[in-house]
């Protein structure tokens, strides 16, 4: 929900819709939001959780309306609407717990983040870029908790992870979900 996911609250005259959605580019993130998200939706909230192709985007979106999944979600910290707006970053309930911390970062890496071979070199760089400041501080500093050295926040977006202990350690303790990054990895042999 903090990285490609989004959750709509309208309570407004006759018209009330409560949905969460999640976006994703349907060219790149198919396997993992059709084999990966929507299982984890499903079974993690005994939810259904709808597929949608627009005709005219190469985006694919997972939606769900659910006004007790919505107000659930809220009572841990995820407000309807925009996520800059509502300066919304990582939730203390997620902070406080290492398997929960190393699961969101995962989690925000899979959808707003990538791997790639530097060019003209042989070394690599996972990248995580957000426009949301609260989130990449947040995000920054709980990398650091966890003992992993990334990048200052270059450009108001990004956060890097370049030196090759570095990444290892991310791919050994973090790791990723998402299987367009997980080929990769592993292509470049990468992965410890």
């Amino acid at each position: 929900m903090l990285g490609d996911g989004n959750l709509t609250k309208i309570k407004k005259y006759k018209i009330r819709v409560y949905q969460i959605k999640i976006v994703g580019d349907s060219r790149h993130d198919k396997d993992y939001l059709v084999n990966f998200v929507k299982p984890l939706m499903e079974n993690l909230f005994k939810i259904k959780v709808n597929l949608y192709k627009p005709k005219v985007a190469n985006a694919l979106y997972l939606s769900s309306t659910s006004k007790r999944l919505v107000e659930f979600l809220e009572t841990k910290g995820f407000k309807p609407g925009n996520k800059i707006t509502n300066k919304l970053g990582i939730p203390q309930w997620i902070k406080s717990n290492n398997n929960y911390l190393r699961a969101c970062i995962r989690g925000l890496f899979d959808t707003d983040g990538c791997i790639y071979k530097l060019t003209n070199q042989n070394s690599y760089q996972i990248c995580f870029t957000n426009y949301n400041p609260i989130l990449l501080n947040d995000v920054r500093n709980s990398l650091i908790y966890l003992g992993i050295k990334p990048s200052k926040i270059t450009k108001n977006r990004d956060i890097m992870i370049t030196k090759r202990s570095e990444l290892q350690r991310f791919l050994k303790e973090i790791r990723f979900s998402n299987f367009k990054h997980l080929n990769k990895a592993k292509l470049w042999n990468l992965a410890p």
